[in-house]
């Protein structure tokens, strides 16, 4: 998954979701490192399944309920002329393989975004979610990251809270 992100410009949203059983989404943004600014963005479907069915299998926590990748416009304005579609590759447990569905775009953005998400179910402590960040980050979570995102954890764990946000720093050059 780390090689879909680009690393000066993810973005870690944890939230709380209030429904029948309490759970925790994690959603994690960036920049899509295969994006040609200003392009239609063509991605191999069925090598992005693979990859998504390859790292569920990695995950060994079992509070991992449904995980989710697609593409988002980045600086867009939508005239529906030349209308396309991306996938959307998803797997919940309970499933061997991931199932591949499609957004549909009605202009060609500036960029593109990877969005990965992920629920899990409700936990109080940290662990599997940082397992998962990690995994799907690789080295680009850095230890700074990881300590910000301990500590914006903690009050979501304890319930004090329902949003957790991290930004990444971006480098200067």
């Amino acid at each position: 998954m780390e090689r879909n992100f680009e690393k000066d410009h993810i973005e870690i949203n944890v939230a709380r979701i209030n429904g029948e059983e309490q759970e925790i989404s994690l959603t994690i943004s960036s920049d899509f490192t295969g994006s040609n600014r200003k392009s239609q963005l063509y991605v191999n479907e069925d090598r992005l399944a693979r990859e998504v069915e390859r790292f569920w299998k990695s995950i060994k926590t079992k509070k991992l309920v449904a995980m989710n990748v697609s593409f988002g416009e980045v600086d867009w304005y939508d005239d529906e002329v030349d209308v396309y579609h991306t996938p959307s590759v998803s797997i919940k447990r309970g499933l061997k393989r991931a199932r591949v569905g499609y957004h549909s775009h009605g202009s060609v953005p500036k960029e593109w975004s990877f969005d990965f998400t992920a629920r899990f179910k409700d936990t109080s402590t940290s662990t599997p979610i940082m397992e998962v960040v990690k995994a799907a980050l690789g080295h680009k979570f850095d230890a700074k990251m990881e300590k910000e995102l301990k500590k914006v954890l903690k009050p979501l764990l304890q319930k004090t809270q329902k949003y957790a946000n991290v930004y990444a720093e971006e480098a200067e050059y």
